[in-house]
């Protein structure tokens, strides 16, 4: 039954308030998805390659690694917050400048507009880059906000449905920019005055849109509810906000999940680039083929994300992780087994990857359950930081090594079957993120019950 207003922790907002909120913050997720299907990192990978430079598989990975590497500025998020705006302004604002800033994108992909190819390349890394780093510290306020807005026993059903509507939303973008890339690809090969170089328009067109549509996806948060917390601050600004960002370190329940976290993200970005160069370059997968597997994906998240926060809130988060991490392992297995000859093996891996919506929904509600209330923006920032620059060292690795051993061949664990290095890096891709399931048994969940009574049907203990 709701109240008249919530002090949960110091927090100020009333009944009505909240509930139009949550219903706003699943418009903004859904208007957000849009954008991010419209331009997604595949359409800029494939941008990219229009551009004909060199070291397709580096370039591929900086594309995918620089934005993690900017990541690590999310640390400035709490203290951000604290100097220049409440939550609610800062977090609009940085989604907002994101959005803007992506409307250069096509600007600096058009060939010719700098003086060589990897030129421009260097400026759609840039772009790219600094777009996510303000949709990170974006995203870490906005958990940081949500996580005041919602009570903890709906907390895990919540994020299950906000998951839900960012997935129709990105798959609703994925399907247009693939049908339209497709049918413009088509057009100009057709055309009796096809000129190549015209391909990049068609992706560009849907970078412009993807931009506008995450502008608009602030509108809703403009509405949402202004919190505020009755909780004291330390008069000593500099002290407390050092004290605030170095407490997650200094928790022995959050470096088990940061473990988890590293591995999965090092292994993840290890063949990151490659899973979506090897389709491309090898298997000869169109960017409409790419984007209806990843559609297809999404389609299966959208299903079972409620359904992934309702477990959570009953049997606990890592039981649910544990599973998902199982089945999401054996996406580069299906790689591995994909030729030319047999390109569609690779459905599999994207099928696999409907499990992601288990991590998706249960990774951010532990971390909330880990922190303290005035902590939570800095539990996020420290986890998806570090992560985030795991992920993208990684993924420069993945790419050098391609790059560096395209052309080796040699003979896989002694026998007489051949690899090369796109074999190998999928085979080490399957094994690390196999391996990386064991380390979630360590991680350490309040309020869960032992694996023992889970198993008996029992429920957690979901009070906090």
């Amino acid at each position: 039954m709701d109240h008249p207003a919530s002090s949960r922790a110091g927090v100020i907002v009333s009944a009505p308030g909240r509930r139009a909120s949550l219903r706003l913050s699943y418009a903004n997720a859904a208007a957000w998805g849009l954008g991010n299907g419209l331009v997604s990192s595949t359409l800029v990978i494939y941008l990219g390659l229009e551009l004909g430079a060199k070291n397709t598989a580096l370039a591929a990975a900086l594309i995918l690694s620089a934005p993690q590497f900017l990541g690590l500025l999310r640390f400035s998020a709490p203290a951000l917050i604290d100097r220049l705006a409440d939550r609610k302004t800062f977090c609009v604002g940085c989604y907002a400048a994101s959005a803007l800033l992506l409307l250069l994108l096509p600007w600096a992909a058009a060939p010719g507009r700098l003086a060589t190819p990897e030129r421009s390349l260097v400026a759609m890394v840039a772009i790219w880059s600094l777009y996510h780093l303000l949709e990170y510290l974006g995203t870490v306020t906005l958990w940081s906000w949500l996580a005041d807005l919602v009570p903890g026993r709906i907390r895990g059903a919540f994020i299950g449905h906000r998951e839900r509507w960012l997935l129709v939303g990105t798959i609703v973008g994925m399907v247009a920019t693939g049908i339209g890339t497709y049918l413009w690809r088509s057009h100009i090969e057709n055309s009796a005055t096809w000129n190549p170089g015209d391909r990049w328009l068609g992706y560009a067109a849907y970078a412009l849109l993807g931009a506008l549509a995450m502008l608009a996806a602030t509108i809703p948060l403009m509405r949402m509810a202004t919190v505020t917390t009755t909780a004291s601050r330390p008069a000593d600004h500099v002290r407390r906000r050092l004290a605030e960002l170095l407490a997650p370190l200094g928790d022995a329940r959050y470096w088990h999940l940061l473990l988890f976290g590293c591995t999965i993200a090092f292994f993840n970005g290890l063949t990151q680039s490659i899973q979506f160069l090897y389709p491309a370059a090898v298997l000869g997968l169109s960017l409409f083929a790419m984007l209806t597997l990843r559609s297809t994906m999404r389609l299966g998240q959208i299903a079972i994300s409620p359904t992934m926060g309702r477990l959570a809130d009953r049997f606990g988060n890592r039981p649910v992780m544990i599973a998902c991490q199982a089945i999401v392992a054996t996406g580069p297995a299906f790689y591995l087994l994909a030729t030319s000859q047999a390109p569609w093996f690779v459905a599999g891996a994207w099928l696999a990857w409907i499990a992601y919506a288990g991590l998706n929904v249960c990774l951010p509600n532990l971390m909330i359950k880990l922190a303290t209330p005035h902590l939570r923006a800095a539990y996020i920032a420290a986890y998806f930081a570090i992560t985030g620059l795991t992920y993208g060292l990684a993924t420069v690795v993945g790419g050098w090594l391609v790059d560096t051993f395209r052309d080796e061949r040699f003979y896989a664990f002694g026998t007489t079957q051949i690899w090369g290095i796109y074999d190998l890096m999928f085979f080490l891709g399957w094994i690390g993120r196999t391996g990386s399931v064991v380390l979630l048994f360590m991680v350490i969940e309040p309020g869960a019950k032992p694996l023992s009574q889970l198993l008996r049907g029992e429920p957690q203990d979901a009070t906090k």
